[in-house]
């Protein structure tokens, strides 16, 4: 199947977008732990309106050298935050601005938060989507315009330099962005989604005969032995596969 056979723009399920994002995302330097929430951000990204998917294509070489580790935070008054994201793109350093955030909020009731020195700073608007699913409300500032940035007719204003500033409070609100994307999707064009693809696939193993036998739960060798794996708990059942064929089969 390829992008040709497919007429006008493909609605994704999270799922979808989230698999092929995260094989994506084993193709660069970030830590095997930093990748389920880096994922979720390019998601919400594209839920929201902002960069998402095709952002993803255009900054993949950026990404490959990701390096979450460069971010530094200091707290220079009691909910204050002074972060120097360390010259990377903002969904790299988005998650542990979020957790700084969250742990500030726990001790002082809000937190304020400024962000500089990263890329595509505008896609700190996707913390406004995450907040639900982190119990927070945030609203982020770059220049004079401030407010919520959760869908794409918001604006979010640009100012001089790299940066914002993001505001966040404790809520309990629900995570209206994820559930709108459940129930509508998310639409992108059929060229950029199989190119996604095409490379996410490259993330994978060779597919070789060899690989294809030690696919799944059990091993298959060369000769046609079927062997199990050696997990104390395995319960996989390979009878089906080790028992002779019927007499009826072996007549036909």
């Amino acid at each position: 199947m390829s992008a040709v056979c497919t007429e006008g723009p493909v609605t994704l399920l999270p799922r979808e977008v989230r698999l092929v994002v995260e094989r994506i995302l084993l193709l660069t330097a970030l830590p095997a732990g930093a990748i389920p929430a880096v994922r979720d951000t390019v998601l919400y990204s594209a839920a929201a309106g902002l960069g998402g998917l095709p952002l993803l294509r255009q900054r993949f070489e950026m990404l490959r050298d990701a390096n979450p580790g460069a971010m530094r935070v200091d707290e220079a008054a009691p909910g204050k935050l002074a972060i120097d994201a360390g010259g990377q793109h903002a969904w790299v350093v988005l998650p542990m601005i979020l957790d700084a955030l969250g742990e500030a909020c726990a001790r002082e009731g809000a937190a304020l938060a400024s962000v500089a020195n990263l890329h595509d700073p505008e896609e700190l608007r996707a913390a406004c989507a995450l907040g639900a699913r982190n119990g927070l409300a945030i609203f982020i500032t770059n220049g004079p315009a401030t407010g919520p940035a959760t869908g794409p007719g918001a604006t979010l204003l640009q100012g001089e330099g790299s940066g914002a500033m993001l505001l966040a409070a404790p809520s309990g609100v629900a995570d209206t962005v994820l559930g709108r994307v459940l129930r509508e999707g998310v639409v992108v064009e059929p060229a950029l989604w199989w190119e996604l693809h095409h490379l996410s696939n490259t993330a994978l193993a060779t597919d070789t005969p060899e690989s294809r036998r030690h696919a799944g739960p059990v091993i298959v060798e060369p000769d046609g032995r079927v062997i199990g794996r050696t997990d104390h708990d395995d319960d996989t059942d390979i009878s089906l596969l080790l028992s002779p064929k019927p007499e009826s089969a072996n007549a036909h």
